[in-house]
This record gives structure tokens, sequence and C-alpha cells, in this order.
């Protein structure tokens, strides 16, 4: 903390010492026609839109450096004996130097010397790769869409245009989503977003980027730094991506627009039968179209300020507002899985399966400890669970009945609120008129510059947006009730710039992002349902685990692969984001050298006042009536095709698990703070080298008072006496008297870069450096991060909570003597919490862990990164590069390599309990319980489970009995820990054409290859391409293809405006004016296919060594290992790129593998290079008319249409292969989905089953119409 209080301090006492801003600079070398250098000449450089006037001067070596915003200007230099040399239309980007060399002319001062030509596209200054991108370029391309989900099953809803879709264009990049941004290999959402200059990227979850965006239209220019990128630049991994808001001008200008979406022009989804979906036999034998309303609307005003005779503010003072404001209405058709009238009545006799359990999985059925055989959805009575030899059974109801005194009172009141089914079966059997829901975007910004003096300039910029979407569900009434979005974020910014003396620059900005999320939901009084003693009873409780899609139950989207779900839809919690940031910088010209100093602060906070949880939320599981012996048998993972049913086990009131806390608040908040220096030096006219160093000091994200607890896996827990407690951070009673990690003080970082200049039209470049990324980010961590509980049954299939009318069991006076739950609770042994009592009355303890476990490292991920290019201008117009761009990552967040925080078995830990995995009995017995007797007959001490901990369940198995930390299960790892590392190697080759003659052309090559090990966005929770870990334990063999990359990938852009023909009468007239202005543009994207996974094995490995997903929530792409590839064979049945019918034809081919022989990890690697899925080309255009008016058509109205998939190529889903929740080549084929006539007996299951179910993963043509005025 030391560190951070000298580096404020440092900050605040040294304001002309401070980062970024939103700038670009005109440079260059003064010289006579002799070629000596000039010093002390008069550099003036003029707005060619304001008319502001920026002043400087050369150094004694004729070297000059003036700071401007991005736009177009004017250069003049003044030198006496010379003629004044003029040079227009100067286009200067933000973060890049653009090279003016100028050789005066001898003459009187009275004279001049004009060139009026554009600027060269030779790149001389920098070793730096960057990129920019107009958002006039960006719009005139099929860009920016209003893009949204057809998919049939989806609810999703389109989105305001998003100004990271123009990262597309570039080289390195891959773009599917804001969600899915990964630059030059590296992970995905480690990109830094600045708005004039200053840090505006979401710290909630990086990936949501969307939620405090700027307008398209307000922005002037998006530039990109991706590597080699100077000192300046820093905290940012994935690229550096710098916004540039628009300003006014001495001349009023703006825009007006509406881009307008109407499934009218999109084709139909294929494998759709729009008769069957619509109901309507007329449409019979078409292709269904999901309606698409979407608008998306606004303008644009920039100008003067002129208020009359009161002030004039040309030439001084201007301004420039943005609005927009996006749209959209649907209606959903609604289809409900909703529970029969004889399961509302306890009768399952419908749902019985004739199935026995494992014929799916093995060709034979098990049977239980009596020898009785088990059905499929077979549902038992929990109240005959006994011990028979150990193990642990039920007997089924009579003819799947449950008596009616049996039922649940709180479930039946439950139950009254659920709509009745209308139709027939227990699947999609709730037929309703469709409900309607909405979103509303509304962005508006206003940016105002102001000239103090030739030498003193300031800017203020504003920018707020607004999300509102109700998340209407047709559902009436309380049982389901959604939660509105509604999130406020405001970006501002104040920058100050001052020309202290012609070679001294100062800059300094400030600024503030705030972001509000609300979450909450109707008030409902849970007493009226005979609840009571939870602590938010004005909320209607929450239910999870309702719907089995096989044979019914509860399921209120309309989706039937999801829902199951009552009570609130959201997270019952109010979330802020408040982020102030400052920075500053010096540029001093001295000689050759342009020196800058500078450096930049961002504190940010996450205040959040929650009842999540507090209203009870009760997971309900069909094990709770299943036969426990199943798992005993390996049929737990199974599901769904195992015994048991789940709205059969709410009807009795049984609650697998209950999650449950009293209302908290708290605040989360770390700070970041950098410095540097750099220097430009420019060695010969035709040499320049870049160097500096740059630091920085991140702390990690903390709690303002230490409440947020850290499982700890060394530290003895009170209750229980042995290792595994929970700390919390600080000092005083009840903390750790610690720190939960500590914060990296080296983040030093060299950067170099070199410009040779060949010849006239070839540059070398170069460069290396190394640069840290932002230490790991919040990812909605403050929805979790003080203490919940997480209470479940002590065994499989035994349920915490046997009843729902006894009330919360941690309120005070509760029937079961627990201790109630206070906030904040400080115990170090507050898991596992006591969750029942056993035949003796003594206290249990099921296992129970903690929310995270906090790395003790919180040193932010560290890129070294390196490229070599030249450049060529082949003519005036037209610029060609290539580059090698490499780096290597390390220290990535990567908590599927934590092997800590699996808390799982080693062949170490076997061998010291006498185990091994190669034996068919020993294994048997790590999955055993602890009360059978083959497992006391070799460990007789486990007779007295205290021998373990006090409270340890006898219906626990073995191998969690001998986990490390027997109490817990996996902890999820957060912050941490720094573990992954990314390899990438690319050709990179890019082609610029300039506009000119009508043409601008962009086009692009990338060969690369990139691999990770651990890591593939900035967090592993909820991101796109999860690593797949095989043996945790042995790391070096998980570096794996990353999911991301695309060794090939080619794009093209552009755009073409025909031209106005000669005419020299009336004929050719009419003709010209027919031919001319119209605009095609077009973005052309081919690459590579999606990598597709090996397959999980099935041996049952990862779950005898506790290492599997269920035993371990932490691991999301952990807990695998795969089948092994049997050479010779193709893993594919067809070829992905070829038409083939999904709904007859299987993709993959099970005979390519054979699954890892019993206690062996698998030898495959996660991803083969070879076996991808189907190329999905990226294939947009645009055709439109301009029609011009007014004096030299200052006034543009543009009308065009443009198409995504222009050819409507037919794209499938991804086929069933692997993955986290995956299929293997022993998944059971099977044919219950409709063909598109609504005849059953397509594919609906099997090793790469395709689903293309009423269009699943379909993209085809869509469409939009586009109007734009612009003056």
């Amino acid at each position: 903390m030391s560190v951070l209080k000298r580096s404020i301090c440092f900050f605040l006492l040294s304001m002309a010492a401070l980062a970024q801003s939103d700038r670009g600079t005109i440079t260059g070398e003064i010289r006579d026609p002799a070629g000596a250098v000039i010093a002390g000449a008069m550099i003036e450089v003029k707005s060619a839109d304001t008319g502001i006037v920026y002043q400087g001067g050369t150094s004694g070596t004729g070297n000059y450096v003036i700071s401007v915003p991005s736009g177009r200007y004017e250069l003049n230099v003044t030198v006496m004996g010379f003629k004044k040399y003029t040079k227009t239309n100067i286009q200067v980007s933000v973060a890049t130097d653009t090279r003016q060399d100028v050789t005066m002319e001898v003459g009187a001062a009275t004279e001049s010397v004009t060139v009026t030509e554009e600027a060269p596209l030779l790149k001389t200054e920098s070793g730096e790769v960057s990129h920019q991108v107009t958002s006039d370029d960006a719009d005139n391309l099929p860009v920016l869409t209003l893009s949204g989900s057809q998919s049939f099953f989806g609810n999703g809803f389109g989105n305001i245009r998003d100004p990271l879709a123009a990262s597309q264009l570039l080289p390195g990049v891959v773009y599917a989503t804001d969600a899915g941004l990964s630059v030059n290999g590296l992970p995905a959402s480690t990109e830094a977003i600045r708005i004039e200059g200053q840090d505006a990227t979401n710290g909630t979850w990086r990936q949501n980027t969307q939620i405090s965006q700027s307008g398209m239209d307000a922005i002037q220019e998006v530039s990109v730094q991706t590597s080699n990128f100077a000192a300046e630049y820093g905290q940012a991994g994935g690229g550096y991506f710098n916004y540039t808001m628009k300003s006014g001008s001495n001349q009023f200008h703006g825009s007006a627009y509406i881009y307008f979406v109407n499934e009218a022009l999109n084709a139909g989804l294929p494998f759709t039968d729009a008769g069957v979906i619509t109901g309507n036999s007329q449409k019979a034998g078409e292709l269904y179209r999901p309606v698409q309303r979407r608008f998306d609307y606004g303008g644009t005003i920039g100008g003067p300020i002129h208020l009359g005779k009161i002030y004039d503010g040309r030439n001084k003072s201007f301004f420039f507002f943005n609005f927009e404001r996006f749209q959209e209405n649907k209606s959903f058709p609604i289809t409900w899985t909703l529970p029969t009238d004889a399961y509302r009545n306890g009768d399952f006799s419908g749902a019985a399966s004739p199935l026995p359990v494992g014929v799916i999985q093995t060709g034979a059925p098990v049977f239980d400890a009596l020898g009785r055989i088990m059905f499929v959805d077979q549902i038992y009575d929990p109240q005959t669970t006994r011990t028979v030899n150990g193990v642990t059974l039920r007997d089924p109801f009579p003819g799947n009945v449950i008596p009616k005194n049996r039922l649940d009172p709180v479930a039946l009141a439950i139950q009254n609120f659920i709509p009745t089914a209308n139709g027939p079966g227990a699947i999609n059997n709730g037929i309703f008129p469709p409900y309607s829901s909405y979103q509303h975007t509304t962005n508006y910004s206003f940016k105002l510059d102001h000239s103090v003096s030739p030498t003193t300039k300031l800017s203020l910029y504003f920018n707020q947006i607004l999300t509102f979407n109700p998340n209407n569900n047709g559902v009436p009434g309380p049982v389901a009730q959604p939660s509105a979005t509604d999130n406020h974020s405001y970006t501002s910014r104040i920058n100050y710039d001052q020309s202290i003396k012609p070679t001294l620059l100062l800059h300094l900005g400030i600024g503030l992002l705030y972001t509000y999320i609300p979450s909450g939901a109707p008030h409902f009084d849970q007493t009226t349902l005979g609840l009571h003693g939870y602590y938010a009873p004005n909320y209607f409780p929450s239910f999870g685990g309702l719907d089995d899609f096989l044979s019914g139950g509860v399921n209120l989207s309309s989706s039937p692969f999801g829902g199951g779900a009552l009570g609130p839809g959201g997270f019952l919690q109010d979330l802020w984001d408040e982020k102030p940031t400052a920075n500053a910088n010096l540029t001093w010209i001295k000689g050759n050298h342009t020196y800058k100093f500078g450096g930049e602060l961002m504190i940010e906070g996450f205040p959040d006042v929650s009842v999540y949880r507090s209203n009870g939320i009760f997971n309900i599981s069909k094990t709770s009536t299943g036969n426990p012996d199943e798992n005993r048998l390996g049929a737990g993972p199974w599901a769904p095709f195992t015994t048991g049913f789940a709205y059969a086990s709410f009807l009795l009131g049984q609650v697998d698990n209950l999650n449950i806390n009293p209302p908290q608040q708290s605040k989360l908040g770390s700070h970041a703070l950098g410095f540097y220096a750099q220097d430009s030096w420019k060695v010969t006219r035709k040499l320049t080298l870049d160097y500096g160093l740059r630091y920085d000091y991140l702390t990690y994200l903390k709690e303002q008072y230490g409440r947020m607890p850290s499982g700890s896996f060394n530290t003895i827990n009170p209750t229980l006496g042995r290792v595994g407690a929970t700390l919390f951070e600080g000092d005083g009673q009840g903390r750790c008297n610690c720190q939960f990690s500590h914060n990296y003080p080296w983040a030093f970082q060299p950067r170099i870069g070199f410009a040779y200049q060949v010849i006239d039209k070839t540059v070398i470049r170069g460069g290396f450096g190394i640069q840290y990324s932002a230490a790991p980010n919040n990812a909605f961590l403050s929805y979790n991060d003080i203490a919940f509980y997480s209470l479940s049954g002590p065994g499989y299939g035994i349920p915490f909570m046997s009843n729902l009318t006894g009330g919360n069991p941690f309120a005070p006076g509760n029937p079961f003597g627990n201790a109630p739950l206070v906030y904040p609770n400080f115990d170090e042994g507050i898991f596992p919490t006591r969750t029942g009592f056993d035949a003796n009355g003594n206290p249990i303890y099921t296992p129970q862990s903690p929310f995270i476990t906090i790395d003790r490292s919180s040193r932010p991920p560290r890129v070294w990164t390196w490229s070599v290019g030249v450049q060529r201008e082949v003519f005036r117009d037209l610029v060609l590069e290539a580059t090698y761009v490499g780096n290597r990552g390390v220290w990535w967040t990567a908590p599927e390599l934590d092997s800590t925080s699996y808390n799982a078995l080693q062949t170490s830990d076997l061998t010291r309990y006498g185990l091994n995995i190669n034996n068919a009995a020993d294994r048997t017995l790590l999955v055993t319980p602890i009360s059978a007797p083959e497992v006391l007959q070799r460990f007789p001490y486990l007779a007295n489970p205290a021998s373990v901990y006090n409270g340890f369940p006898t219906n626990q198995t073995l191998n969690q009995a001998i986990r490390p930390v027997p109490q817990w299960d996996g902890v999820p790892p957060f912050l941490g820990p720094p573990m992954g590392s990314t390899w990438y190697d690319a050709l990179q080759i890019k082609g610029t054409k300039r506009f000119s003659h009508g043409l601008s052309m962009q086009g692009s090559f990338t060969w690369s290859k990139n691999l990770v090990l651990g890591t593939s966005a900035e967090t592993q929770y909820f991101t796109p391409g999860t690593p797949l870990v095989n043996d945790v334990y042995n790391i070096g063999q998980n570096k794996q293809l990353s999911q991301l990359g695309a060794p090939l990938a080619t794009v093209i852009s552009g755009s073409y405006l025909t031209p106005r023909m000669r005419a020299d009468n009336g004929f050719a007239k009419s003709a010209s004016w027919i031919m001319r202005d119209w605009q095609i543009g077009a973005l052309l994207r081919y690459q590579s296919g999606q990598l597709i996974p090996s397959p999980p094995s099935s041996n049952g490995l990862t779950t005898e060594l506790a290492r599997d997903n269920n035993n371990n929530p932490a691991t999301w792409g952990g807990g695998f290992t795969f089948w092994n590839v049997v050479p010779g064979q193709n893993p594919l049945l067809v070829d992905p790129n070829s038409h083939f019918d999904p709904t007859k034809q299987l993709a993959l081919n099970p005979k390519a593998w054979v699954d890892a022989a019993p206690g062996q990890w698998g030898a495959s690697a996660p991803f083969y290079n070879n076996y991808r899925w189907q190329r999905q080309p990226v294939e947009n255009v645009n055709v439109g008319r301009n029609f011009r008016m007014g004096k030299e058509g200052r006034y543009n109205f543009q009308i065009r249409a443009e198409f995504q998939n222009i050819f409507n190529r037919v794209f499938y889903s991804a086929p069933s292969a692997g993955g986290i929740f995956a299929t293997n080549p022993n998944t059971a084929t099977q044919n219950a989905n409709p063909y598109p006539n609504g005849q059953t007996g397509a594919l609906s299951a099997g090793y790469g089953f395709v689903n293309s179910l009423n269009g699943a993963g379909a993209r085809p043509r869509s469409g939009q119409i586009v109007a734009r005025f612009t003056f």
C-alpha cells in the first residue's frame, strides 16, 4: 500500500509529468535549399474545419512536433528570408505521427509556396503496428448491423450499432461479438478501450462493451494499436482501441439517419416449414422467417457556438451533438412445458419409461443392491430411504403415483400460480397467444471545444447511454417474474492542451465513467404460500430444475432445452461501476529528439446492494426421488436417463440444494497507476528510433471492508479442526491479519521500435516490447463477492430439505437448532455449514465449498511482443505491407490450471491409502459410500466417520473422504491464478487503396499459429473458447490450439462510387444523372472453420479422482480426459463444406475414436488443426444511391440496402462432439425430432448430431435499409 500512496503523491505533485491523449501529431524537419536545418522556424497548423490555429517552432536541429486532434489541417512555415510555405489537406489520425518535411525556398516572406496534394500513405515515423478506421469508412461499408439472433429458440434482441464491429476490417483480429474479440492471438476481451484518451473499459464485465459505448456517429476515428505500441499506451493485452470524438467546425454540419430491419429483407430459415411453425396451412412448404422489426435512428449537428450579438465563437468555440436510438418491438410465440393434470395430482404413471437405466449408455440395464432393475423416470419414495449392506437405496412408489396426502402444501400453493396445460402430451403442451416485449437503447453525447488562445485549448465531452428491456416472458402472475434491464452509463471527459513554448507541449485530462445496473422484480408476500423466515419475504421464492426435457415438468421458456425455473428472473441486486480517471503528458522537442513524459490514474469501485438469494433459491433434482444406489453403479452422470422425476421431487417438497444469505451490501475496488518516458529520435532523415519505458502499478480487486471471503487450503478450520477454512482479509477480530494477494511491483515495460526508409517508397519497420495487460477484472464477481450459503444434502439423492413448510432452516428460532445467518460473518469455520443431524442427534456437515478462493499472486498478464515488416508505396494511393507479428503471453488468468482448487486426488494420494487406479476393484471402491462393507473392510477406521471430520456424512463416497480437504468440493478460483500462457506467430499482409477515382479498398491476409495453455479470455467464466484441461497435474500436456484462432484468414473490403459522365446533350445528361453517384460496398471475410473438440472419455476416471465437473464447479473446462484417435479413420462422415441433410445424417465418425482404458488418461489432444467444422464466410454487400444537392453537393441524401450472407449460404450448427456439455461416440442415436413437415423421425441425438430443428444455428441472408442525410 505504501508504494501506491507514494505513487499517488508523485502523480499529484508532478502534473507536468503525467498518459494517453486524444491526439495525433504533425512532425517533420525544416531545411533550406542546401539541406541545412533551420532552427527557430515559426510553425502554424490550422484546422481546415474549425479554423483553430496551433503554434509551435523548430528545435536547434530543425525538428518540430505539433499535437492536434484528429482531422484535416493546413501547415504554414514562416522563416525570415524564405518564402512562406503552405501545405494543405494533411490528414491526422489519433495516436499516430504524420510526417511533413519541408524544404524552404529563398524569397520574400510576402511570397508563398502552396502544396495541395495529399500526404503519402507510407508511414515512415514509427515501428508500431497500428490501424485507423474512420466512422465514415465504417459507415460506407456493410459493417454496422443491428445484430441479433434469428434463432427460432432465442428471444435475442438486436442492439445499437457497435463501433468495435469495425475491427472486422483489420488483420489479426477475430471478431464475433463484443464478447468474442481477439487481437493477434491474445485472449478475448483483453483489449483496452479509451475515449478521448482515457479508460472507458467496462469494469463489471469486460465482455459487455456496449453497455458503455459511444455512439457510432459521434466518433471521428477509431485508432487501433495491435503490436509494438509506444510506452504511453499500456494496461492492454489484445489491442489498444482509442476513440476520438467528433468536434464542431466553423460550418454547421451534421447528419440524420435511420437503419431499418424487416423480415421481408431476409431469407427463410433452412430446414423449416412456415406452415407447421405458424399453423397457417397457406404457408406450407415455405421457409419460416421470424418477425424482425428493428430501427436505429438519430442525427448529429455541429458548428460554432454563436449567440447572436452576445458571443461569436467562430474560430474559437464549437459544439457537436449526437443522438442515437435503437428500438425493437417483438412478439414471441408461447410454447411452454407445463405439468399435466396427472402430474399436478402426483400421478406420474404416464412418465414411467420402459427403458431401463444404463441401456442407452452401455447397452445393458443396471440393477440395484437388491437385484431390482431400475427404469428411467421411475420415482422412489424418500421415506423408504435406508442402508442395506452399506448401500443407500429406496423403494419405488407403486404405479409411479404419489399419495395425495404426501404432497407438500407450499409446493401445491406455488403450483396454483403455474398455468394449466392446454395441449396434448407432457412436452410443449402449453400453447398461448404470443406475448410482446421490447428493447430501447438511447445514446446521446455532446462535445464542446474552445480555443483560449493559439497556444491553449480546452475540450469537454459527455455521453449517456440508456438501455431498457422489460424482459417480458408472457407468464401471468408472480411465478416467473421477469427482471427488467435498465442500465445507465455516463462518460465524461475534460481535456486541456497548452503549448507552453514552441518546443514544449502539455496535455492534462480528467474523466469519469459511471455505470448503474439495477436488477429487481415485483414484490410478493411469501407468507401467502406458507413460506416463512426467509430474509427477503417480499419476493417470490426461486426454484430451479423443475423440468425434464424428455418427460416434462415446468419449462416457462420458449426453448425445449432450457428453463425450468420459477421466481424472479434477475439478481435482485443493484450494482454500480464508478471509475474516475486522469492523465497528463508533457512533450519536449530538443534537437532530433521528441521526448514525452506522462502517466495515468484510474480508481474503480463497484458498490452493490443485494437481496440476491435472500428470498431463497431452491434447487430441485430428480435424484431426490430416484434410487441413490444408481450412483454406486456409475449411473449418476447419465442424467436425464436415470431414475427419479424432478417435478415429483418438487411436489414432495424435496429440496436438493438451497442457496440463501441475508441482505448484503459491499464495495469492491482497485486502482491502476502508470508512468512512462519515451523518445522519438530522428537519427537521420531516413531512420527513426523510438524507445521508452513504462511502469504500471495495478492493485488487485478487494472488498472495501474485508467482507469478501476466500477459501484457504492450508488454514485450520476451527469448526472441524482440520485444514480448509474461510479467510477474511484485513486486521482485527475474525480477520486473517493478512492480505489475500500481493500487488505486483515490477511491471516495468521497455519498448523499442525503428522505421528505416530504405528508398523513397519503401520502409522497413520493426520493434520489440513488453506490455502488461489490466489486472483481472470484476467479471460480475460483485454479484457473489460476499459469503453465501449453498447447502446440499449429505449424499447423492439425499435432499437437504424434506419439506418446504418448515421455513428457513437458518431463521431465528428455527426448529433445527441452526445458528441464524448474519452479515457480515467473519467466522473462519463458516463452511461447511451444518445441514442436519444423524440418527444419534449429532450434527452433520455436508461438504460445502466457499464460493471462491483468491490467488496469492495478482500479477497482471505480461506479453512479449515483436514485429518486423516492410511497407511499399506502389503508387501514390496504393500501399502494400507484409509484417511478421509474434507475441508470447504469460500470467493470464487460468482457473482451469489451479490444481489446488480442484481439491482432487492424485496417484500419490491413492498410493498413500493403498489404492491403485489401475485396479478395477479400487476404482469401484473410490465411488462407493464409506458405510459400505467393502469400504469398511479396507478402511475400518471409517466406521467412525469423525475420523474424517466431525459430522462427515456416512453416505459420502470414499474419494470424498480422502480428498485433501474432504469438507469441500472444488473451489472456483477468482482473480487468478496467473498460470495461463499464449503463443502467436503470424504473417500479416495488408494492402490499402486510398479513395481515388471513386474507389477505395483494403485487403489483408493472415497466416497464423495460435496456441494457448489454460486461457482463452480475460476471465474463464461465461466466455467463448474455454480451454479443455486433460490432467491438471500434468500441466505441460494441456498446451493446445486456441478455439478463437483462425490459421488462415482473408479480409477484403471496399467501396466504389460511380462517377459523373461527360454530357454534351440532354440525353447524355439524363444518362449521366441515372448512372452517377451509385455506391457499392462489400466486406468479405474467409477463414478457417471452427475447431471440433475431441470426444470426452466415459471411462469414469475423472469421477473416480473427484475431478469432473459435478465435483468441481470451478473447472468449467477442466475435469476431462479424451478418447484416443484411431489411425487411418476419418473423424468426419461428411464434408462440412458441402451440402448434407442434418435431419438424416450424423456428421462425425465414432469409429475414429477408441475410449481410453479404465484408469488411464486419454492421449489425444483437445483439438486438431485438421479437425474443423464448416467454413462460414462473412459476405456482406451494400448498394445505394447518393442524391447530391446544394452548392458543390454540400447536401447529400443516401439510401442503400445492405445484406449479410448475400449468397444465402447454409450454415450448420456445430455437431455434438465434445466440450463441457458433450456427447461422445457411445451416445445413442435417436430420431425423435420432427422433420420440417412436422412428422417425427428426424435425428435428435447422437455423436455428430447437427441440430437443425427450426433452423437452429443457421444465419440465412438478412438485410437492412439505410437512409442517411448529411450536410
